[in-house]
């Protein structure tokens, strides 16, 4: 098979989520979150209300919360209150009422257990150390049967659209990690045949060992914990038979905290009856101090919604997180958190959770208008790069993955190659989207198997080398000239200028380019770009940006043959995103 052959046939069976793909239009698409401070403050929320009478545009949901973990029948008196307060001015404004869970098994791993213990020292998660943590552990039946309680209040009380499931929900911060109470060395030796101890455990699992296959099962059995946790949710939507959605506010993608992905999570939330959920990817980036920090969490956050578009109709929402909390008004301008949505819709999410008011420390609410008028701008631009996400995967070069990673020491998918590569204007995907266009690292050699150098053959594989973080010119072209050599020159996207961008293609089913977001990564415009399209789905090219609320045309000109189209973008802005639609 020819490498031109190659891509084509890859692109013919890489998008085959689209046709299958949940597509619940009751999922909302742009969602505002509010910590439970602002249960005892509605003065305050009918003053933000205000905006949103104001700019209609700018939300479809709330998510609001109960502070930690309450007696179940306190809390649903106090939901009751709740939705009496505030979900006369939700439904004025047409915006959804929804929860999320803020608590779940416990965030730090604390060794200070509190002095008004809900649970017996048993419930409690025991470290590698066997010191109890302050973790509640997701096998405990006193732990299960509290969470089942806890929702059904929630239900009965507050009556939420949605309720979703924070991002607690996790084992191991972040490392490879786990609860080691003797109930769950108990369900991992039952669940394996073995007998190991606690000590033996541990030891298999943390050694200088390079690989070790009992790594691999204990980061599924750790997967399979949380499943069981989150199933109580369902069970207590399906006795209530309430029609709220469920959801899973998800860390990221590249380490353990809930196994190899979470699949087995969000198959206990869709239950029996296997209805569509949601997932939040996200963590991390909590101020735009550093904005290429935003890079690395796309990355993950692309690889998140990658695994959830081959899982059928299993997810109906990928909503991004947009994490700053604490809420200062220094942390992110509503400017930087519009390019920093842009770069999410563009990596694969299909909706928007945002946070920006904190009422435990607020800010003035003038701020708050500045960002709801901001995000109502941008929202014709933020649909219609989700629009192309949906029917789309992320196209570009990916750096192969092992087999064996899972069994590494440190099991962590990152490798910063793909960062580096990603900063200089070489459109980087995740494994995950199916592309055959590869890259091999040191982590990736070490992670391989025999079976997977075999299988690398299925590939097309560049030789990326030694490339620096900062290349000259000279060397980012041999690199872009290998791997179009590499594709038979049907790679999507192509810019020969050396500039700092993020280029993220979307290709459709059958190979064609459908959209590029372009993101200049630097504080100052660019100049000049031809920008080299292969094999768009159309040559009518509409570009827009989040402060355009409607499209421009742009000229699409004849490339160097038939598949290739050259579209010319006079600049782009400091740290602004532009995206190339191309409609039939």
């Amino acid at each position: 098979m020819t490498a031109r052959s190659l891509i084509i046939s890859f692109f013919a069976i890489a998008i085959h989520f689209s046709a299958n793909c949940a597509t619940d239009k009751d999922w909302p698409f742009i969602v505002i979150r509010h910590t439970s401070a602002i249960n005892k403050n509605p003065t305050v929320f009918a003053k933000l209300m205000e905006s949103h009478f104001r700019y209609p545009k700018a939300c479809d949901e709330f998510w609001f919360a109960s502070p930690g973990r309450g007696v179940p029948n306190k809390v649903k008196e106090d939901m009751q209150k709740l939705n009496k307060a505030f979900r006369p001015l939700c439904e004025k404004a047409g915006i959804l009422f929804s929860y999320q869970q803020g608590v779940t098994l416990g965030h730090e791993g604390s060794k200070e257990l509190p002095s008004d213990m809900r649970f017996s020292k048993d419930a409690y998660q025991v470290n590698k150390r066997g010191e109890i943590l302050t973790h509640i552990c997701p096998r405990s039946e006193e732990v299960l049967a509290y969470q089942k309680d806890f929702v059904k209040a929630i239900l009965e009380g507050l009556a939420p659209d949605s309720y979703w499931l924070d991002d607690d929900l996790r084992i191991g911060v972040p490392k490879l990690d786990g609860c080691f109470c003797e109930r769950c060395i108990a369900a991992f030796n039952k669940k394996i045949g073995a007998d190991l101890t606690r000590k033996t455990l541990v030891h298999k699992l943390f050694s200088g060992k390079m690989q070790e296959k009992i790594r691999s099962q204990w980061i599924d059995f750790n997967a399979e914990s949380l499943a069981i946790y989150a199933a109580k949710a369902r069970e207590a939507a399906d006795e209530l038979n309430s029609p709220c959605r469920l959801a899973y506010q998800a860390v990221w993608s590249d380490t353990i905290y809930t196994g190899y992905n979470t699949k087995k999570l969000l198959e206990a939330l869709s239950g029996k009856e296997k209805k569509p959920v949601g997932i939040r990817p996200g963590a991390l980036y909590y101020v735009e101090e550093k904005p290429r920090d935003m890079i690395a969490k796309s990355l993950s956050v692309a690889r998140e919604a990658e695994r959830c578009r081959d899982w059928g109709n299993l997810v109906a929402s990928v909503c991004y997180e947009q994490e700053t909390y604490p809420r200062h008004v220094l942390h992110k301008s509503p400017g930087a958190i519009m390019t920093e949505c842009a770069l999410a819709l563009a990596s694969g999410c299909d909706s928007l959770s945002l946070y920006w008011y904190s009422h435990a420390a607020p800010e003035p609410i003038e701020d708050y208008d500045w960002f709801v008028k901001t995000l109502s701008k941008a929202r014709p631009y933020f649909e219609r790069v989700a629009a192309s996400t949906r029917r789309t995967r992320l196209g570009g070069i990916a750096r192969f993955v092992g087999s064996a990673a899972s069994e590494n020491q440190e099991f962590d998918l990152r490798d910063k190659k793909d960062f580096d590569l990603a900063c200089i204007g070489i459109p980087v995907t995740v494994a995950e989207s199916g592309t055959k266009v590869v890259y091999l690292t040191d982590k990736s050699r070490r992670e391989m198997t025999s079976d997977d150098k075999e299988r690398l053959k299925e590939f097309a594989v560049v030789n990326v080398g030694y490339i620096e973080k900062f290349p000259l010119a000279s060397e980012r072209k041999k690199l872009l000239d290998a791997i179009d050599a590499a594709s038979g020159g049907l790679f999507p996207v192509r810019i020969d200028k050396c500039r700092a961008l993020r280029i993220l293609p979307r290709v459709r089913e059958d190979g064609r380019l459908d959209s590029v977001t372009i993101l200049n990564l630097s504080i100052g415009d660019t100049d000049e770009l031809n920008i080299r399209v292969r094999r768009p789905v159309s040559t009518q090219v509409l570009m827009q940006t989040a402060k355009m609320q409607t499209p421009q045309k742009l000229n699409c000109a004849m490339g160097a043959n038939k598949d290739e189209f050259v579209v010319t973008l006079a600049t782009i802005p400091g740290w602004q995103a532009v995206t190339l639609f191309f409609e039939p």
